[in-house]
């Protein structure tokens, strides 16, 4: 069901407010608005602040929606013009590209959104970034993120870090190395995070080395390393484990986690 309406010069106007300088649109299969991309300075008032979306492409940032929307017409992304400050629940941040839950809350804040091809590679991506410095019960870092997640109650949700950066996180099991991130329960325990190396750790089922040498760091909402809101080893997630090997008495013997 269409949920717009078409205005005269290049217009749209939605429940939420009116569009100026739309170059394009797409619409869902059923009719509603699912994105635009715009060539004027708009100003979208979220709950992350005053958000400029997209208006003036270049070749870092190529066919990108400037918004875009859910079935019910409130905005769903939003790629900024250029970086800019945003309102999170943990403070202000920089961000080229912001998330919303369909109920208008903040649900993903990323500082980049520059599209890595041949053009433009992860090297030139980073020398753009920023460190970022978060400090939580279990770890305090300074470091470059991808991105962060937050539950709809705007408690944090996941942390995910840049490719190559490593922080360490403290559990029972010691301080473990990180890479691509962690991830939070909507109680602020730490649920997940990806071991940056072979890591020694007592299971249920006995002593295992663990280590995903497959892990993608696209998000960090799901990690091999699991733990229950206890602090206890629950499990690992069996599509991204990828390598559990049991413990040799050399392992052990030069194992600083005291899991004996």
């Amino acid at each position: 069901m269409q949920n717009f309406n078409l205005l005269e010069n290049n217009m749209i106007q939605l429940p939420s407010g009116v569009f100026a300088g739309v170059d394009s649109y797409v619409c869902y299969p059923s009719g509603e608005l699912e994105g635009v991309k715009l060539s004027e300075k708009n100003m979208l008032v979220t709950h992350a602040g005053e958000l400029v979306p997209c208006y003036e492409e270049t070749n870092r940032r190529k066919n990108k929606y400037s918004v875009e929307f859910y079935k019910n017409g409130m905005v769903k992304a939003v790629a900024l013009n250029e970086v800019q400050e945003i309102q999170t629940p943990i403070g202000e941040f920089p961000a080229e590209l912001v998330t919303f839950y369909e109920t208008g809350e903040l649900k993903r804040f990323f500082p980049l959104d520059g599209q890595i091809s041949g053009m433009w590679s992860e090297k030139d991506e980073k020398a753009l970034a920023i460190p970022l410095s978060f400090d939580l019960p279990f770890t305090s870092f300074t470091a470059i993120i991808s991105g962060v997640a937050f539950y709809q109650n705007g408690n944090i949700r996941s942390v995910t870090l840049f490719p190559g950066e490593t922080i360490s996180i403290k559990t029972e099991f010691g301080d473990i190395p990180t890479r691509n991130g962690f991830s939070l329960y909507e109680s602020g325990k730490l649920e997940s995070l990806e071991p940056a190396a072979p890591t020694l750790i007592k299971t249920p089922t006995g002593k295992v080395k663990a280590f995903d040498p497959d892990a993608v760091g696209v998000s960090a909402d799901v990690n091999s390393l699991v733990f229950g809101e206890g602090g206890d080893i629950i499990g690992f997630n069996p599509a991204r484990y990828g390598s559990l090997q049991m413990c040799s008495p050399e392992d052990c013997a030069n194992c600083s986690l005291g899991c004996s």
